[in-house]
């Protein structure tokens, strides 16, 4: 046990003890420990509704302290630093010139939002409801003759900067439009996966949710379906469509459709970094349904009962089930949390879902009560959630935005009468004997508890993976063991994925273009590097997984490294793990699509000091550039660099072996040149030079050169 974790326990220990001791002379304590207080963040009544309502909470990404809030009318408003704007920067049947806009029905802001130099800088998307238009493009059914009088119309909208002004609208273009046959079966949801990182493939696709239609329900793209799109304002194209979405050239089934519920979709969320990426919320006569789905699946025949996570009880009005992302609220991580109201008493469930919790933890759903400020007035609440996804209620009545916290314990006050202080000292050093032997008790259960916990999922994961390339498989073994459990066909493995602390850093599927590179394999090593570059202080914890999937959607989690602070649990060191899973990304994007894979540059590592007068023939095994990856110790980033050469340099120094001694000369300067750049170049790519040191440095060494 290190010093940290020996003073952590002395304090748990110390803690207890003194529970123990004051609990012999507390009288009454009365926490409601399921009770939730609000505590207001915002007044929203300095807006005048009318005869409108609101819509939803949108934070700001890029600015903590602002949202957009929109309501159903189409008019969007800011909310800085708690202050409610009191007119709205944005009108959607002003900036369409449309009045007979029926209601704005789902807005999100872009991925790319806080970003300047990207595609969808300061831009949101709004699906509204509208008359339909038929000179227009749009998705139709297609199978069925029916006169559809709406349509549900997915704008891009762009607008001038946010902080401080009141933005104005610069650009606007329509980008989808679909023929519905009622108001209500409208597109209820606009989402982008949160989670993906800009380098990923999937990075900034739409996702759209449209409303089961009981008229058109033997259409796909109207009995739940969800569409996947990449949008664009290119020329005449709206959108384009991702190579890989799961229905493509299917004949009656429109190519944008990725999930078919054959139920009534009432919300879905994102789970992050699990194979099922989706819970879906079905509104059925009975009860409302939790279900994890993934991309590609078509449950119009039958759901399968194993992907059905909860049952909740059917309500009149439906409310959206959230996932809890935040974590301040530790009672809520790994859940999801659902509003409802019994006699206007609002409760908050918050309810467990083994597939996606950790399989030891034994938690069951509670019901919150509310405890709101005003409780004698009739409240109507939605969820949302802020930044850092932490939960805030929109109470639509008196207009006020909360969050949640959990109420202070309130103690009593006590007195201490004579009787209590007579109490016999026998039975008074027996009680206090008994709670110290239970609490170390606890105490200890905790602790080993605790440690199981977490070396669980180092257990639960493949620990290691070997390749037979004659028999072109791949075997997998679990932790400490000397014998392969599992083995998979090389050409069942449909996709690869390189996980750094949880977050994909590369992945290779046949759909990707490249499927690697070398320009990949040094983006993939600059992760690595700038990670490495963080001391592991303070219980830090640094993991590397490789996440192998096959034809059937199965999928493999190989734990290669993984360390919390300065102990490593794993076998091999971290530059050991990295140069497997480069070999491993090269070896696997020849295998699953060749023609797309580039040739991979062979490097030769050169000498720091070379002979004047002979030039010493390298080794021609591949030497891989590995730039600031050090071992284990984690110490600051240094800034000596092992600089390689390709192979045509390797065919340069081979045919200067046989030259003359008085070319020796040059040959080594030219040497010393080729490592001096290439050794700024990297710098830079690191990010150690800025533009004016690389050229200051660049000139300095060429003058150097020139003068010797």
């Amino acid at each position: 046990m290190d010093k940290n974790n020996g003073f952590k326990h002395f304090k748990l220990y110390f803690i207890c003890t003194l529970v123990a001791v004051f609990s012999q002379v507390v009288h009454a304590i009365a926490p409601i420990a399921n009770d939730l207080e609000l505590s207001a963040i915002a007044n929203l009544s300095k807006v005048a509704l009318k005869n409108d309502q609101w819509l939803s909470v949108l934070p700001v990404i890029g600015d903590k302290n602002q949202y957009f809030i929109a309501t159903k009318a189409g008019k969007i408003y800011q909310l800085n630093n708690n202050e409610i704007a009191q007119s709205a920067f944005f009108d959607l049947k002003l900036a369409l010139e449309n009045p007979s806009i029926i209601a704005l029905t789902a807005i999100t802001l872009d991925p790319n939002f806080s970003y300047r130099d990207r595609d969808g800088y300061h831009t949101f998307y709004t699906a509204h409801t509208e008359a339909s238009q038929k000179t227009r493009s749009k998705l139709s059914p297609k199978n069925t003759n029916i006169n559809v009088p709406f349509d549900a119309v997915i704008m891009r909208w762009q607008i001038s900067s946010v902080r401080n002004t009141m933005p104005k609208l610069t650009q606007q273009h329509e980008i989808m439009r679909i023929a519905i046959a009622g108001q209500q079966e409208n597109i209820q949801q606009l989402s982008f996966n949160p989670y993906l990182a800009p380098w990923h493939n999937d990075f900034g696709l739409l996702f759209i949710a449209l409303t089961r239609s009981d008229t058109l329900k033997n259409e796909a793209l109207y009995d739940g379906a969800i569409l996947r799109i990449k949008p664009g304002t290119q020329g005449l194209n709206s959108y384009t469509i991702p190579a890989d979405n799961p229905f493509t050239n299917i004949a009656d089934i429109h190519n944008e459709i990725v999930f078919i519920a054959g139920q009534k979709t009432e919300h879905f969320d994102w789970i992050k970094n699990s194979a099922p990426s989706l819970l879906v919320q079905f509104n059925q006569p009975d009860a409302n349904v939790l279900i994890t789905a993934n991309i590609g699946d078509d449950w119009r025949k039958a759901i399968p009962q194993a992907q059905i996570k909860k049952h909740l009880p059917a309500v009149s009005t439906q409310r959206k089930t959230l996932l809890y992302h935040g974590r301040e609220q530790e009672n809520f991580r790994g859940k999801a949390l659902h509003l409802s109201e019994i006699e206007n008493n609002w409760q908050l469930q918050t309810i467990v879902l083994p597939s996606i919790l950790s399989s030891d933890d034994k938690s069951q759903d509670i019901n919150h009560k509310l405890i709101k400020p005003n409780a004698n007035e009739t409240a109507k609440f939605s969820l949302h959630q802020s930044h850092n996804g932490e939960l805030l209620l929109l109470e639509h009545n008196q207009q006020r935005l909360y969050t949640i916290k959990v109420p202070e314990i309130v103690s009593s006050k006590t007195a201490i009468t004579d009787n209590a202080l007579s109490t016999s000292n026998n039975n008074s050093a027996f009680a206090l004997m008994f709670l110290l032997s239970f609490i170390v008790a606890g105490y200890f259960w905790y602790s080993k508890k605790n440690t199981v916990k977490k070396q669980s999922a180092l257990h639960e994961q493949w620990a290691k993976f070997e390749l037979d390339k004659t028999k072109k498989s791949l075997s997998l073994y679990k932790r400490h063991a000397k014998t392969a459990e599992l083995s998979l066909n090389l050409s069942t493995i449909t996709r690869s994925e390189v996980l750094l602390n949880d977050e994909v850093i590369s992945t290779i599927s046949a759909n990707s273009t490249p499927t690697f590179s070398n320009d990949l394999e040094d983006q993939v090593l600059t992760a690595f590097a700038k990670e490495h570059r963080f001391k592991m202080v303070n219980e830090k914890q640094r993991s590397i997984q490789l996440c192998l999937t096959d034809d059937q959607q199965n999928s493999y989690l190989i734990y290669l490294y993984f360390r919390v602070d300065d102990t490593r649990h794993t076998k091999l060191k971290y530059n050991k793990v990295i140069d497997n899973v480069i070999d491993w990304q090269w070896l696997f994007a020849q295998h699953i699509n060749p023609d797309k894979t580039p040739k991979r540059t062979i490097k030769v590592k050169v000498p720091r000091k070379k002979p004047a007068n002979s030039v010493a023939t390298q080794s021609t095994s591949a030497q891989k550039l590995r730039a600031e990856i050090l071992e284990d110790d984690s110490t600051p980033a240094k800034h000596s660099l092992d600089i390689s050469l390709d192979s045509s340099a390797e065919d340069n120094l081979i045919m200067n072996t046989n030259a003359q001694n008085s070319e020796a000369e040059a040959s080594n300067i030219d040497t010393k040149l080729v490592f001096a750049l290439d050794k700024l170049v990297m710098m830079k790519k690191q990010g150690y030079l800025n533009e004016r040191e690389f050229t200051i440095a660049k000139t300095k060494i060429l003058k150097n050169l020139t003068n010797n």
